[in-house]
């Protein structure tokens, strides 16, 4: 497939003109970038820089040398990953000198592409053979260069790490029609209805057993805000609470080392996103997911839960009587320790909470208090009933009611909060088939909520169904916020579009994505991302979305033969 250069269009391949030039290599140096000369299968040719993940290189500078406003395309070499999968958070850091943090850019999915995307030898075996050009933004670049550099930390950890690359830059000026265009893509009052949902896994240790970070510079805060401002974001959801894992410098939560104690240089995350939102016009909830301990299963912090040990006779039982990793919120005390932390988070100046109930379910199983509400209610005892019995789940759903009741009510004790939840929009893929499936399997009765004006954002994930939408909209007119998750989390910017118009069809304000902070580092798709409250313009993006992204053949990388070379397993 030949290279489409639009007309005027200007491509920098030559990386080698980066300053400073001594952070800059024709052989492997450590602590330099690498130089490497590369063809393309259609004749472009450049030296491209590379940068070892097991060395800090330092940061690089490229003019750009161009006036007025341009669509701006990234093209890298995605390398072998050293941890066997390319990274969830990117393996480059960029920035027009003129931004205030970095964007992390990674690679995409060539198989979500596949439809204008041809593979020769494989779609996977072909990433590192080939540059993945990708549209990064829209921006009038006069005077502006760009400024590239290898992941900070966190994501510079051998867990995430990969080799970081930047083979060309491509420059297209926008027509007198474009330039209309884009000025209509600048977000406004109308257009802000898009929630991140930040998962903070990477501050407190993924659930998996990874290991936990606390920002130090404030650049870092800069660098993950990056993404949403100045689009059609709205929300920022923060969760500043894995259990009673805080994110931020808790007097009743656990702080996540050994001491259990705050350290003097760590900046607190809730503090600066709540100040950096505000200082970008954007609103940020608080969240929680009620996550209990896995010791023995994983020795990370995270995994820890002291707030479990501390009442572990409070916790949620099977059948038989055997305690779970959970506490049950059939347990006023439970409840209660919930509020307290989600109380300090208000007091932080947040504009909301958000609940996370697509986790940790179900909240309640067979606690006394249970037990004893069905036997006052229906004289039998539910654990001669089977799990899928429809008085026994409505019960459950009732105290999971209870406890969206008393978050309400910690909600309103401040003026102009708000509250939010995500919850399983339809069955999850391991229950979908299942013959006992009952709606209220995971505890959360949806229409009461509704009925009793309990919530002002439903975000349902994975999905939802149309039908669904359309009838919390008439049982909560206009004054209800229906923002489902625009899941997979990676899709093509043009997918993107379609699933939006979708749901706005279907009776949808706006939309949420959960772990959002995976999602920005594919920058062709987040391109789309961030211009979904742009109703106007989903077609347009529909129409333009396939020529974000492609995959070009590289025919030699260094001295050797790309197509035939590399094949040693």
């Amino acid at each position: 497939m030949k290279m489409q250069i639009a007309q005027n269009a200007k491509t920098l391949t030559d990386m080698g003109l980066c300053t400073p030039s001594d952070r800059l290599a024709k052989t492997p140096e450590d602590g330099r970038w690498l130089q490497t000369e590369f063809e393309t299968e259609d004749g472009v040719t450049g030296v491209m820089a590379s940068a070892s993940p097991l060395a800090d290189c330092g940061k690089l500078t490229l003019k750009l040398d161009a006036v007025g406003p341009h669509k701006i395309f990234l093209g890298i070499n995605y390398t072998k990953p050293v941890s066997g999968s390319w990274s969830q958070y990117g393996e480059l850091a960029v920035k027009l000198d003129s931004d205030r943090g970095y964007s992390r850019v990674g690679a995409e999915n060539m198989r979500q592409h596949a439809g204008h995307i041809k593979s020769k030898m494989g779609l996977r075996n072909e990433i590192y053979r080939s540059i993945q050009e990708a549209y990064w933004k829209t921006e009038d670049i006069s005077g502006k260069n760009l400024e590239f550099a290898q992941p900070c930390y966190p994501y510079n950890r051998p867990d995430h790490h990969g080799v970081a690359n930047l083979s060309y830059v491509k420059l297209v000026p926008l027509t007198e029609a474009e330039i209309k265009s884009w000025n209509a893509e600048s977000p406004n009052d109308e257009t802000k209805n898009i929630a991140q949902l930040f998962c903070t896994g990477q501050l407190t240790g993924h659930t998996g057993g990874t290991y936990n970070f606390h920002p130090t510079d404030e650049q870092w805060f800069h660098n993950e805000m990056e993404s949403v401002i100045n689009s059609d974001f709205k929300i920022l959801v923060f969760e500043a609470l894995r259990g009673s894992y805080a994110s931020y410098k808790t007097k009743i939560g656990y702080l996540g080392n050994e001491k259990d104690t705050w350290e003097d240089d760590w900046l607190d995350p809730l503090e600066t996103f709540t100040r950096l939102s505000h200082e970008n016009g954007l609103k940020i909830f608080a969240s929680m997911r009620m996550i209990g301990p896995q010791h023995p299963m994983n020795q990370a912090h995270i995994a820890r839960a002291k707030h479990y040990w501390e009442r572990p006779h409070l916790a949620k039982r099977d059948r038989e009587g055997r305690p779970t990793t959970g506490l049950s919120i059939a347990y006023p005390e439970v409840r209660d320790y919930w509020l307290s932390l989600l109380r300090e988070t208000l007091d932080y100046g947040t504009d909301g909470i958000q609940l996370h109930l697509n986790r940790s379910n179900p909240f309640v199983m067979y606690e006394e208090p249970v037990i004893e509400s069905f036997r006052e209610k229906h004289d039998m005892d539910p654990r001669d009933l089977p799990e899928n019995d429809p008085r026994y789940m409505q019960l459950q759903a009732d105290f999971t009611t209870q406890f969206v009741r008393e978050v309400k009510a910690l909600v309103d004790e401040k003026p102009n909060r708000e509250l939010a939840i995500t919850f399983y929009g339809e069955p999850h893929k391991y229950d979908r088939d299942r013959s006992d499936f009952h709606p209220f399997r995971y505890n959360c009765d949806i229409e009461r909520w509704i009925e009793e004006k309990l919530v002002d954002y439903l975000m349902p994930s994975p999905r939802i169904s149309l039908d669904l939408i359309k009838k919390w909209r008439e049982l909560g007119g206009d004054s209800l916020h229906i923002w489902p998750d625009l899941m997979p989390r990676t899709q093509p910017a043009e997918m993107y579009a379609q699933l939006a118009k979708k749901y706005y069809e279907a009776g949808a304000d706006g939309f949420c994505l959960w772990d959002g902070e995976r999602r920005p580092q594919r920058i062709s798709e987040w391109a789309a991302v961030r211009r979904l409250g742009h109703k106007d313009q989903l077609d347009q993006i529909i129409e333009q979305g396939p020529s974000w992204y492609r995959k070009v053949a590289l025919e030699k990388l260094g001295i050797f033969s790309a197509k035939e070379s590399f094949h040693d397993g």
